[in-house]
């Protein structure tokens, strides 16, 4: 089984090797972190390691899992390389596959996979595990706190295209809030409102109908976030009542998602969200390089499933 590699980082800097695995990786148990410490399978800087060892800014944890403890699910290994500079990694994410260790992913991560060849890549943002397309990887510590300043700062401008439930017929811009769902089941539900609520961050998105196919009832639309809030677009679409197609989480019915934590994707649940994953995709990023005096503007490729059920799509893009 392949080893599980991780670079320490803020806000962990300082803290034990047993406090950062149980941590950043609640998967196992405290005392299934123990035994594995024990066992000679937890290496730091490539020395062997005990509970108690504190772990330093830029320190090389290497996880070796033991073949069959704990059976990770299957993803999709097929990211590909958009750009490379000296500073940064754009890459191509699948729609199947995490951005670094949680649950019982480990090993199988985007990380992970990339941590092989460029083993100090640190992300800059995030996509959920089942949004495709476009993430950006610094090379450093100094490249990634200038980019993400940029993402602060909302200097950084995203695209993304969403396959949707319904005719989505007129543009639309969301000014409102966000936050944490307090009446649903789940826990790291968010939802939008447009009015503002305890524990609430702004939220603002811009929604731009792109083709319906009205055979399906499904339309293209092309979403610009202004800020960055997680689960921003798709709490905002079910909001506007037009909920991504193959959203377990924000769909129309919330339990979908109970339902697959519980018994994974049956065919029921597969027939009923349509697609077996949420059709999310971040197309481009674009920002002004300062430094340089350059604009750097990466696009992705489309998700399959646009060229299949919105076959001109390029020719209706702005």
């Amino acid at each position: 089984m392949t080893s599980y590699r991780s670079v320490i980082r803020p806000p962990y800097t300082g803290k034990t090797v047993i406090t950062y695995l149980t941590q950043k990786f609640p998967y196992h148990s405290l005392e299934e972190w123990e035994f594995l410490i024990a066992e000679n399978r937890i290496k730091v800087e490539g020395e062997f390691v005990n509970c108690d060892k504190q772990l330093s800014d830029g320190d090389l944890l290497e996880y070796e899992p033991i073949p069959g403890r704990i059976l990770e699910p299957e993803v999709d290994e097929n990211y590909s390389i958009l750009k490379e500079t000296n500073e940064f990694l754009f890459v191509e994410k699948p729609g199947n596959l995490p951005m670094h260790p949680a649950g019982r992913y480990r090993t199988k991560t985007l990380l992970s996979f990339l941590e092989t060849k460029y083993p100090k890549i640190i992300p800059v943002h995030r996509l959920d595990r089942e949004t495709s397309g476009i993430v950006i990887f610094a090379k450093s510590e100094e490249s990634r706190m200038w980019l993400q300043k940029k993402f602060e700062n909302r200097e950084v401008y995203k695209e993304y295209f969403a396959i949707v439930s319904g005719n989505f017929k007129t543009e639309q811009t969301l000014n409102g809030f966000i936050g944490k769902d307090i009446h649903s089941a789940i826990r790291k539900k968010m939802v939008y409102s447009s009015d503002e609520f305890p524990e609430s961050k702004t939220c603002q998105t811009h929604f731009f109908p792109i083709l319906y196919n009205e055979e399906k009832d499904m339309s293209l639309v092309l979403v610009k976030p202004i800020t960055g809030r997680i689960h921003q677009i798709r709490a905002s679409l079910l909001y506007l009542g037009y909920p991504i197609l193959g959203d377990k989480m924000y769909g129309n019915r919330e339990s979908i998602f109970l339902d697959f934590v519980n018994s994974g994707m049956t065919e029921a649940l597969k027939e009923e969200l349509v697609f077996d994953r949420q059709l999310l995709h971040a197309y481009s990023i674009r920002f002004v390089d300062e430094r340089t005096n350059q604009i750097v503007h990466v696009h992705s490729n489309p998700m399959n499933e646009m060229d299949f059920y919105f076959p001109n799509w390029k020719n209706y893009v702005p």
